[in-house]
């Protein structure tokens, strides 16, 4: 859904029931994804989410956020802000947030207002190992070739070069 005023990505997945169960679900999120980060504008989809939809996506989120943060903690003091996930991924801040709290890995700092986010490295890097395995099926960015529909005044956001940008800056929520 590219012209939606509230910001929704995607509207609606059905797969048939012979091909249930086999990714195709997280492959079409993947790919709403792909283009809200073309498109340079986080995005998310409509809800209410049902209860599988929500299983689905949680899933999906997960494994995306995990992914940057795995590569984030092979390196040495490094940090990552919400808003470079959400760059990276084409999520939005409410999303990221939530999964994140849904996971445990946001935690109050006592005494200030702001939140740490607390990485289990080897909880993250079990997760995507297993998720690999069990949804190989990923679309290759490189091989889009789309145009991205924008209004006039609409702001782009700014696309991070590569994973050294998400380094930059500390956790903020």
């Amino acid at each position: 859904e590219k012209r939606s005023v509230q910001g929704y990505n995607l509207s609606c997945i059905m797969i048939l029931p012979p091909k249930q169960r086999e990714g195709y679900g997280k492959l079409l999120i993947e790919f709403s994804y792909l283009l809200s980060k073309k498109e340079g504008m986080p995005g998310s989809p409509e809800k209410p989410l049902s209860d599988f939809g929500l299983l689905s996506y949680r899933s999906y989120w997960r494994r995306a956020i995990y992914e940057i943060l795995l590569n984030v903690s092979q390196k040495t003091n490094c940090a990552v802000s919400i808003d470079a996930i959400s760059k990276k991924t084409g999520m939005t801040v409410d999303d990221i947030i939530s999964t994140l709290q849904t996971d445990g890995m946001l935690q109050r700092q006592p005494g200030v207002s702001n939140y740490a986010l607390v990485v289990d490295a080897k909880r993250i890097e079990g997760y995507v190992e297993k998720a690999r395995e069990k949804n190989p099926r990923r679309i290759d960015p490189s091989k889009l070739r789309w145009a991205p529909f924008l209004t006039k005044g609409a702001a782009v956001l700014e696309q991070p070069k590569g994973d050294d940008e998400l380094s930059a800056g500390e956790l903020s929520v």
